[in-house]
């Protein structure tokens, strides 16, 4: 996929948004809807998340321009999910599905609209992060680490399944934003792996070190919210950075509050999604900077469902919330449109 930096532009900030995600589901009445996440639109194209369909307006939908909400016609061509099949009455009770199955159901819409964001606005934070500033000020070869888990390594961005228009996961564009925007050439060490929690990249924290990075983003949470109290969780991301920190003491951090999962998956105790982020921005300091995922994402479900933003329907984003992880990142290191 060609960068496209249009991609990486944040998304509160524009009256045009790119490719916004979104997935057609019949409640049962017989039409299928999708809610735009502005409303006072002025003009919206929809195309297959793949880029391979082009679908017609009143053919195949409308758009109600005041609500942003849009409705799949009779005989249309567009993909929908009866909610019936996205939480079927036997266990797990929730549909899940790796690979590419969500991405081919889904659609993404362009379109202008004439509305304020009234979220949370991710800011930048040169005082927590002076060295990554500085070198990115200087166009400085930056050495960015990566530890995670499975929403890190990649999973369900279109780049990652093989699927068409085969757009790279969030640590990558990450990487190309910060390239297009300051001339820096980043070297990339993408240390993620699935199914890990904090306690695995406390006990991975060498093999980090070894990269001598100049900024480690770190980024668990959503395997931890299974077991793991905030202190606890905390615990092991402060032993991170002190593990990295003891190798390479100029080191700087990114640490990213994830996205929210699917509330009707059973595995995770949902409190504890704020109460990471909350003790993450406790560690937050001289060196150490918050990326909070967390509070766009709940800002995001305000308007928007579940099913728009996963890529397997309960704890991976999808191309769009890729992008979202990858805008929030960019905006704390400066290197966002303002």
């Amino acid at each position: 996929m060609p960068f496209d930096p249009r991609l990486l532009e944040p998304f509160w900030r524009l009256s045009t948004v790119h490719g916004e995600s979104l997935l057609f589901v019949d409640d049962g009445d017989g039409v299928a809807t999708a809610t735009l996440l502005f409303p006072g639109i002025d003009l919206v194209s929809l195309s297959s998340a793949t880029g391979e369909v082009t679908f017609e307006a009143d053919r195949d939908f409308v758009v109600d321009r005041g609500t942003g909400v849009i409705s799949r016609t009779r005989g249309s061509r567009l993909p929908f999910a009866p909610l019936a099949e996205l939480y079927p009455p036997v266990d797990p009770f929730v549909l899940i599905a790796d690979g590419d199955e969500f991405h081919r159901r889904q659609v993404a819409a362009t379109y202008r609209h004439r509305s304020e964001w009234t979220g949370h606005v991710p800011g930048s934070d040169a005082l927590a992060l002076p060295r990554t500033f500085a070198r990115l000020q200087s166009a400085q070869t930056v050495t960015i680490g990566v530890t995670g888990d499975s929403i890190s390594e990649g999973y369900n961005a279109s780049g990652f399944t093989g699927a068409p228009p085969h757009q790279p996961a969030y640590a990558d564009l990450v990487a190309a934003g910060i390239e297009h925007a300051r001339g820096s050439h980043v070297t990339l060490h993408n240390l993620a792996t699935a199914g890990w929690t904090s306690d695995d990249g406390l006990a991975d924290v060498e093999r980090v070190a070894e990269i001598r990075p100049d900024l480690v983003i770190v980024a668990f949470g959503m395997n931890d919210a299974g077991y793991a109290e905030a202190p606890d969780f905390a615990e092991n991301i402060g032993g991170i950075i002190a593990g990295v920190r003891a190798a390479s003491a100029d080191a700087e951090f990114v640490l990213v509050s994830p996205m929210l999962p699917n509330p009707r998956w059973a595995y995770p105790v949902m409190a504890r999604f704020p109460a990471y982020r909350d003790a993450l921005a406790v560690l937050c300091g001289a060196g150490v900077a918050l990326a909070d995922v967390t509070t766009v994402w709940t800002d995001l479900l305000a308007r928007k469902s579940v099913h728009d933003l996963t890529g397997n329907g309960i704890n991976h984003p999808n191309d769009f919330g890729h992008r979202v992880y990858a805008q929030v990142i960019l905006a704390l290191l400066g290197s966002a449109r303002p």
